[in-house]
């Protein structure tokens, strides 16, 4: 290519802006493969931005639109969903975004995995993100094991946990008891069998029990002999 290649040298600057070969031979009416041949010598090129048959935004715009998608991609939202949102081909997305992953974003999944550990359901994360749940469940699966989180108990009401809690021992324990016919009769079944009783209920049951404290761990027990056993080997 000459100095006095004037076109030439013109679709080599155009080119290193980000016009594609085949935009430059169309407005100029040469075939793309003119302009390549004689411009491809000095490349490599950046990634065309500005291609023949799409639509031209200002570089500004597709700036605040490139970071936007990268940052709902960080955030665990898949190229189709973007792509349909804002109304452009999803393999656009895909090609604008695809250098900067990995998707969800590593500190993304660990703001997650700390909100499922604080309590806060798949559901309501993934709601958050306007994301499905299969994406929060599949990317802190990893960082578990998480407390499973059940339906709240109304107030006034105990449960196996509560009831635990009151005694002193483990839940495991008092479903051991429960299956014992050791505590008092549930005052309400719930349709999926789930046992709540009403405080004041427990606490008579404490008070006739007869239950054992151990005087190491102040655990309360059926039998001492057999919690000192289990719970306190030399």
């Amino acid at each position: 290519m000459s100095a006095t290649s004037h076109p030439a040298l013109e679709w080599l600057v155009r080119r290193r802006d980000g016009e594609s070969a085949a935009l430059i031979g169309w407005r100029d009416g040469v075939p793309a493969a003119t302009v390549r041949r004689v411009t491809d010598p000095y490349g490599p090129f950046p990634r065309a931005t500005r291609q023949l048959g799409r639509t031209h935004i200002p570089e500004a715009v597709a700036g605040a639109r490139a970071r936007r998608w990268l940052q709902a991609r960080r955030r665990g939202q898949s190229v189709t969903a973007i792509a349909a949102r804002e109304g452009v081909a999803h393999q656009l997305v895909s090609r604008m975004t695809a250098d900067y992953g990995p998707f969800p974003a590593p500190e993304v999944i660990e703001e997650w995995a700390q909100a499922r550990r604080a309590g806060r359901t798949m559901a309501q994360i993934a709601a958050a993100d306007d994301i499905p749940v299969t994406v929060v469940s599949r990317a802190t699966r990893s960082h578990g094991p998480f407390t499973p989180i059940g339906p709240r108990l109304p107030d006034g009401v105990v449960g196996l946990k509560g009831l635990a809690q009151m005694v002193g021992v483990t839940e495991p324990t008092v479903v051991r008891w429960v299956r014992q016919d050791r505590t008092p009769a549930p005052d309400f079944i719930t349709a999926s069998g789930r046992r709540l009783w009403l405080p004041a209920t427990l606490t008579r049951w404490l008070s006739d029990a007869n239950l054992a404290t151990c005087p190491d761990c102040r655990a309360r027990c059926i039998s001492l002999s057999h919690h000192r056993r289990i719970a306190h080997r030399p």
